[in-house]
């Protein structure tokens, strides 16, 4: 995880349902763009690169992970997938690749790993402000 904050925390909160949380994600990414997409008018979608810092949770780097902020907690990378996945805004893919914790841990990597190599391949930064890829 990117982030701090506890995976379980986002359960704590009464009436904090999808149509609150913010997907914070690369939108220089097409993998990125489209698996972010598809959550459109359900969630609040944040491209990194176009808001700047001021939108991001603190202690939160989104070139290292997807981030999913409920109010109540940021999830990171796998946890937020599966967060996702649990939610009603989910579609079947969603819940078949990242329902289960195990199968969400293991898949994120490989997925980052796209990310990046995609990213170099194309000769984009990582980010706005010029750091690389990890």
């Amino acid at each position: 995880m990117a982030c701090a904050a506890p995976a379980s925390a986002a359960a704590e909160r009464p009436g904090a349902g999808p149509g609150a949380w913010r997907l914070i994600y690369d939108g220089a990414c097409p993998f990125c763009h489209w698996y972010c997409q598809r959550f459109a008018g359900t969630l609040t979608l944040v491209d990194f690169r176009a808001a700047g810092t001021a939108q991001l949770p603190a202690d939160c780097d989104p070139d290292r992970a997807l981030l999913l902020d409920t109010g109540a907690a940021v999830l990171s990378g796998a946890a937020a997938l599966h967060m996702l996945a649990s939610s009603a805004a989910a579609r079947r893919l969603d819940r078949l690749l990242f329902g289960g914790e195990l199968r969400g841990r293991a898949l994120y990597p490989v997925l980052r790993a796209l990310r990046n190599g995609y990213l170099r391949i194309s000769g984009r930064r990582a980010s706005a402000d010029g750091r690389s890829i990890p």
